[in-house]
């Protein structure tokens, strides 16, 4: 047999800063395993600076718990945070009773005295009380260990993104660690987390008055006009945004054409997400091109501080000419995004007054499907459609490379999208009436 060599293997020395600098490209879960391999590296691995950036995703609740509290050991000063695609088995899987009084009335021996639903459809005390009765307590310990890290990091969060989640997040202390040790954020993004995001107007301007340095928000939560001019007081940088219908307890709402417009006025959006509203109407669109074109006209030459009748005091041109100009609405807008299920729908016209009220977009997405037009334009056929998809393709495409050259403007019309429960919901009710 051949003999083998088997030399100890010890590791060169280097500087701690340069472990650092190459432990800071593992991820997390890299992180982790690393540091069972010695001493030294377990010591090296507990720097907090090597915990600045922490994404979490694809966890189960249990797994994304532990890893919460591993992180808590090390006392880091979190500048973003991330927790993504995370799922609990038990929570998808868990269903309890629904009492029906007249079944019991009628069977009471019978054993058919309850229906089943889900546990997230229930109102928020009734799924406190099934978790506690199940023992079901990844809630408590998602919070504290969230508190304890937001903590940590109170001066140094500046990004907090949790979407695509289904753990049902309504159960956690979640809104109070934003309130609290959010007031350096400047990107929050909460969405697709099988809830009605933030689902209080109260929600929403607690979180505006606790953040001030906000600057991107996204995700459909509960923002109507008063909130919105609330945001446009409290968040002077905000340049991201997103705006959906909500539902309260009068139904659904949403942002009406004069919230919409004021924050238009506010002149610093750069992206605006637009989810499903029906002040984006041809009509609508027009009203703002019009008024937009007023704002215009009055700072023309004609105007000018030349043809006013004091305009020869030159105390008074200089005044004049010193104070500075509110931005024309629509101007700061560079990427729009659209979509159009069960409201009001956009045609050739108003696609066309798109463009002229946002003259410096560089970006334009927009979603919708067939039986959006046909619910609310009586004798459409797929043909007609299909003809105002390439009009409209058309119109986008030759307007845009006239203003920012051939290549440079992404355009992205998805007009074949999946039908929405909402849809189907809507056609069930018009084949029954």
């Amino acid at each position: 047999m051949m003999d083998i060599d088997i030399t100890p293997f010890s590791l060169p020395y280097m500087p701690e800063n340069i472990w650092l600098d190459i432990f800071s490209y593992l991820s997390l879960e890299e992180k982790f395993n690393v540091a069972g391999t010695c001493r030294t590296w377990h010591r090296i691995l507990e720097d907090p600076s090597l915990y600045t950036h922490i994404t979490l995703d694809n966890m189960e609740f249990n797994t994304l718990v532990l890893c919460m509290k591993q992180l808590c050991r090390f006392g880091p000063r979190i500048r973003s945070f991330r927790i993504s695609n995370c799922f609990s088995h038990f929570i998808s899987k868990t269903t309890v009773p629904v009492q029906n009084s007249s079944i019991v009335h009628h069977f009471p021996q019978s054993g058919m005295h309850s229906l089943y639903s889900h546990i997230t459809s229930f109102t928020l005390a009734r799924r406190r009380e099934e978790y506690r009765k199940l023992g079901f307590t990844l809630h408590e310990k998602f919070s504290r260990y969230l508190v304890a890290l937001l903590e940590y990091s109170d001066e140094s969060l500046r990004c907090l993104e949790i979407h695509d989640n289904f753990l049902d997040l309504e159960m956690t202390e979640l809104v109070f660690c934003i309130v609290r040790y959010g007031r350096h954020l400047e990107h929050l993004l909460y969405d697709g987390n099988k809830d009605g995001g933030f689902i209080a107007p109260e929600v929403v301007s607690a979180i505006t008055a606790a953040c001030p340095n906000i600057k991107s928000f996204r995700g459909q939560h509960a923002i109507s006009d008063t909130v919105l001019r609330r945001m446009m007081t409290g968040w002077e940088d905000l340049q991201s945004i997103t705006l959906a219908p909500y539902q309260s307890s009068d139904g659904t709402k949403e942002v009406s054409l004069e919230g919409l417009w004021s924050l238009l006025e506010h002149g610093k959006v750069e992206t605006l997400e637009i989810l499903d509203l029906q002040c984006i109407s041809n009509e609508n669109v027009q009203t703002m091109v019009n008024r937009a074109k007023h704002i215009r006209s009055m700072r023309s030459p004609v105007s000018s501080p030349l043809a006013h009748p004091f305009s020869h005091h030159a105390a008074f041109t200089n005044s004049y000419m010193a104070a500075p100009l509110n931005p024309i609405p629509g101007e700061s807008l560079r990427h729009l995004t659209l979509t159009k299920y069960t409201s009001t729908p956009l045609t050739l016209p108003g696609f066309a007054s798109l463009l002229k009220l946002f003259p410096n977009l560089e970006s334009f997405s927009f979603t919708t499907n067939f039986f959006t037009y046909d619910y609310q334009f009586q004798g459409l056929t797929k043909d007609i459609y299909e003809e105002e998809i390439a009009m409209v393709n058309r119109l986008v495409q030759t307007e845009m490379t006239d203003r920012l050259g051939l290549g440079r403007f992404n355009w992205m019309g998805e007009w074949h999208a999946a039908v929405t429960e909402e849809q189907r919901l809507r056609a069930g009710i018009m084949r029954s009436g």
